[in-house]
């Protein structure tokens, strides 16, 4: 993004590997990044410096390169060499480091997934209408059980008996439920 179309745009610049020196224009003076390497040119001023590896372009390996520079990797190392992970509030713990472990690149075999189930067409939370719901013998049979806080502002529909579609929908205000009916003849 830049100042010259309003910090709208980006763009972005093909860098091939080598050694690159840059720095930064603001507010019409010239600035480099302290936190980041720094040499001089040949102005007697300093630019900021970039090493730019084939291996960068290697996906897989840039990202162990960058795990292995890490507090993650650094902690993993530690775990490695001493068996034990570090007391340290900013390095991962025992969780982290066995998910760290278990996490590969390598892709897990198709079969596997082949004989997992299909999901189900619904929600199992879904099938419970409350219009089938048979109501307590000392319940006023017009009041029908409180819905569960997942069944309000679904539209559900009945079986079509006798020619008459029967749809339903529950809506909640305050602590009070309103179901609404709607019978169409078929």
């Amino acid at each position: 993004m830049s100042y010259f179309t309003n910090w709208k745009a980006l763009f972005t610049v093909q860098v091939f590997p080598g050694r690159h020196e840059y720095k930064f224009l603001i507010d019409g003076k010239w600035m480099v990044d302290e936190n980041v390497a720094k040499t001089d040119n040949k102005f007697g001023s300093q630019n900021n410096v970039i090493a730019i590896d084939e291996a960068d372009f290697e996906v897989f390996d840039a990202l162990d390169r960058d795990l292995a520079s890490s507090h993650a990797g650094e902690a993993m190392r530690k775990v490695n060499a001493a068996g034990a992970p570090p007391s340290s509030h900013d390095t991962p713990n025992e969780r982290e480091i066995e998910k760290l472990k278990n996490f590969t690149q390598e892709v897990p075999d198709r079969k596997e997934f082949e004989k997992a189930p299909n999901p189900p067409v619904l929600p199992p939370h879904l099938l419970q209408v409350i219009l089938n719901k048979d109501t307590p013998v000392q319940c006023d049979p017009n009041v029908l059980p409180e819905p569960n806080h997942v069944m309000l502002n679904h539209l559900y529909a009945l079986s079509i008996k006798d020619g008459v579609m029967v749809l339903s929908a529950t809506h909640r205000y305050r602590k009070k439920y309103v179901t609404t009916l709607l019978y169409k003849p078929i």
